[in-house]
């Protein structure tokens, strides 16, 4: 018998765009999610796109499935005491009322619900000067780094397609929801998480404070800079093809074994096997863009398509560039059953995309949300919840939680970077064949996404190693990975060889393509995924197809989602006893962040061009991002509807721009945005961008600086006054910086930070301490060459 990770779970969500991909997650999670929404209605319904000519908005239907959605007047008394009716008996609420401004103050919901975990989410996060800015995707992307590595030296920064600021917020308000509802679990308290949207999306830009913090890392600037489809590594690019379009292709991934020799084949490596000019793989990496050039000659050559199959059947990382209508037709997303047939009020039936992951007790696919009176509102019936007698600081709210960390790179790790951050105990298992270049504390990628955790290595190719993983698994809650598909069961570490061992283990998968279907087996690094969803083509300046994201978004945001998995998995078990299998697909995540899109080209068809930094769905107008006085300065402004044009009028000192007839309405500024644009560029050109933003803020209109690293680091006043940034010591690198877990837990950060251990440094520690092996039988496994 099913029973969903988080049934039971009660949930009230308040939030508008911040929040509300936390509900749909937790909903997805067979959770309770009630949203309740002011009586005009939830705001997300008036969000474009709308499904056919029915007035039912797409992004409303997409982050609100799977919840019950209530209307209850918050500024009557009725209503309040309603919803503190709600609350007496909800296990999480998720909200993002103003610092100071919501309809509750704590003592009150203290004393209503003791247990209650609290996820204020809010833009900038409580305290600060920034405490009040107004913000919407395109200026968080703009505050938070994310644009300035976005685009190339010729456009504008560009902000990302799509929602990507909010979904990353969300992903984060899941973990913090889910976390303290794990510490209410064991201690029976509830905890209060200020979340700060700003600080969430500093801390998923990759390389933009990589090498801030690691200037001598490597040949790169201090401050990353926008370098279009060209990746920080100088490895990755989009080029495009003889036909079929454009293809990401990279030469970071066995290139001597694999490429060189295809290259050969071909005919096409030039003198790249010369043993005179290139004696070995280093002397090739140090004449990187050589290597890169005759990528983009051997491209230009090939039939995309034909190339991307081939290049996975060699198991290289390659991607094809697909629109969202081509993207739909993966036969991958066939065999999965990714999309489902669902009823949408007021429309029809159309196909729904699925969760952001998978799990082995999962309920019905997600659906629309339902919309329910007032007094239809009540909780389902359920056990009360037990508790399991311990003390957890609010602010480590998973001490006493292992994980057996098998992951690399970048997304694996990050997500137990997050779990180690909130106190797991996070063993990281090196390997001998992944125990170099960018997997060892002497690269900064490794140092960037490893902290608290403990390292051990095992050489898993020996039968001693595997039992050492094996004995390991059985005092752990939780295994991750991101193998290919099949590497733990071969090793015996499934979730059903270590039943009898440890029922209550789960295991957590996230496989690039997840662990079935035709392309299980494909190799995608976050490019690979950018491209094959449609990121990378909408991520583009109007007629530009081949820039896409910055930086590696889907990576931290499977790292994201992979600690969300880990957090219903521990629920599931505190209910069940249990453990879970979890198939975290990183290509379904990347489909999930699209997912509006995607809903748009099915029950519309439409399939979307780039528009640069425009609104995907002309929701508001102006929006974009424009140069300022100083090199390479820019700033973002963003209005939605006359009141806010009106106000920024006055703020450039043309108040009669607002009746000018080709601004004077939303329809008559979407129809001459390029006048509207040229317009506020000519205001902003001679500006300092930061005087922009403040004059736009005081009118109460959206703006921001577009922040690059240096900014981040010694200019922004918010994060300076949270106390974002820390440092750790490494013997390799001295004093070197630290972005800090992105919420509060009841005023204090997770701490301590503890920097990244020395591969294999722990290995004796944990096989004595956490195993009870004896002293002489580690020395035994050492020479026998099982912990290498």
């Amino acid at each position: 018998m099913t029973s969903s990770p988080l049934s039971g779970v009660r949930v009230v969500e308040c939030a508008g765009w911040n929040g509300v991909l936390a509900g749909r997650l937790l909903a997805d999670g067979g959770a309770h999610v009630v949203r309740v929404v002011p009586p005009p209605g939830d705001p997300l319904a008036s969000e474009p796109p709308f499904f056919g000519g029915s007035g039912v908005s797409i992004q409303e239907t997409w982050y609100n499935a799977g919840k019950r959605v209530v209307a209850i007047d918050l500024a009557s008394g009725a209503g309040r005491g309603r919803l503190l009716g709600l609350l007496a008996e909800a296990d999480v609420l998720i909200e993002d009322w103003a610092p100071g401004g919501g309809p509750f103050t704590d003592a009150e919901l203290g004393a209503t619900n003791p247990r209650l975990v609290r996820v204020s989410v809010t833009p900038m996060g409580v305290g600060g000067p920034w405490e009040r800015l107004v913000v919407n995707d395109l200026v968080a992307n703009a505050l938070s780094g994310s644009a300035s590595v976005t685009g190339n030296a010729a456009t504008p920064p560009i902000s990302g397609y799509g929602n990507q600021s909010h979904n990353t917020v969300g992903l984060y308000a899941a973990i913090c929801a889910l976390a303290g509802l794990r510490r209410a679990r064991v201690t029976g308290q509830g905890t209060h998480a200020d979340l700060s949207a700003h600080e969430a999306l500093v801390s998923c830009t990759e390389q933009v404070l990589m090498q801030w913090f690691f200037p001598t890392g490597a040949n790169w600037p201090q401050v990353a800079r926008r370098q279009g489809s060209l990746h920080w590594s100088g490895a990755y690019e989009v080029y495009e093809g003889r036909t079929g379009g454009g293809i990401m292709v990279t030469a970071a991934l066995n290139f001597m074994d694999s490429i060189l020799p295809w290259l050969r084949e071909d005919g096409a490596n030039q003198d790249l096997g010369d043993p005179e000019k290139y004696p070995d793989l280093l002397t090739m990496i140090k004449d990187l863009p050589y290597v890169m050039r005759v990528f983009r000659e051997w491209v230009a050559t090939k039939d995309v398509d034909e190339f991307f199959f081939e290049a996975q059947r060699r198991h290289q990382p390659f991607g094809v560039v697909k629109d969202i209508a081509t993207a739909l037709q993966s036969p991958q997303i066939a065999a999965r059953g990714y999309l489902q047939e669902r009823e949408v009020p007021g429309f029809g039936s159309v196909r729904f995309p699925g969760r952001f992951f998978r799990t082995s007790e999962d309920g019905p696919h997600p659906s629309p949300p339902v919309k329910v009176a007032l007094d239809e509102i009540g909780w389902d019936q359920r056990e009360t919840p037990r508790t399991e007698p311990g003390s957890v600081p609010s602010n480590r709210p998973l001490e006493g939680v292992r994980i057996l960390d098998f992951t690399h790179v970048l997304a694996g790790p990050f997500g137990t970077r997050v779990l180690g951050d909130l106190g797991a105990d996070v063993i990281k298992v090196g390997t001998a064949a992944r125990s170099g270049g960018a997997n060892s504390t002497m690269h900064p990628y490794y140092m960037s996404w490893n902290r608290n955790k403990r390292s051990i290595t095992l050489n898993m190719a020996t039968p001693e190693g595997r039992e050492v993983a094996r004995g390991l698994a059985a005092r752990c809650d939780v295994i991750i990975e991101n193998f290919s598909a099949g590497v733990l069961k071969r090793w015996g570490l499934d979730r059903e060889a270590m039943a009898a061992a440890n029922p209550g283990l789960s295991v957590i998968a996230m496989g690039g393509m997840g662990q079935t279907g035709p392309w299980k087996d494909f190799v995608t690094f976050a490019p690979t995924i950018h491209a094959l969803v449609g990121l990378t083509y909408l991520t583009n300046p109007p007629g530009e197809h081949y820039l896409g994201y910055g930086f590696s978004l889907t990576d931290h945001l499977s790292g994201l989602a992979g600690a969300v998995a880990t957090l219903e998995s521990l629920e599931h078990r505190h209910r069940t006893g249990h453990g879970l299998d979890i198939d975290l697909s990183q290509y379904e995540l990347g489909l999930g962040l699209m997912g509006p899109a995607l809903l748009d080209c099915l029950a519309n068809g439409v399939n979307p061009e780039p528009v640069g930094n425009r609104h995907p769905f002309a929701a508001w107008a102006p929006h974009g991002i424009y140069r300022c006085a100083g090199e390479d300065r820019w700033v973002a402004v963003a209005a939605k509807g006359d009141g806010q044009w009106q106000a920024l009028c006055a703020v450039m000192g043309q108040p009669g721009l607002a009746g000018d007839p080709r601004f004077a309405s939303h329809q008559a500024r979407i129809a001459n945005q390029d006048a509207l644009d040229a317009v506020i560029e000519a205001w902003t050109a001679s500006q300092d961008r930061y005087e922009v933003m403040a004059a736009c803020q005081a009118a109460g209109v959206a703006a921001g600086a577009v922040q690059d690293a240096a900014d981040l680091a010694t200019s922004d006043p918010q994060l300076a006054a949270r106390r974002f940034f820390t440092t750790a010591e490494s013997n390799q690198w001295g004093a070197y910086g630290l972005d800090a877990f992105p919420a509060r837990f009841d005023g204090r950060r997770p701490a301590p930070y503890a920097g990244t251990r020395e591969v294999g440094s722990d290995t004796f520690d944990v096989l004595t301490g956490v195993m009870g092996l004896p002293d002489d039988e580690v020395a035994e496994l050492m020479a026998r060459g099982a912990l290498t």
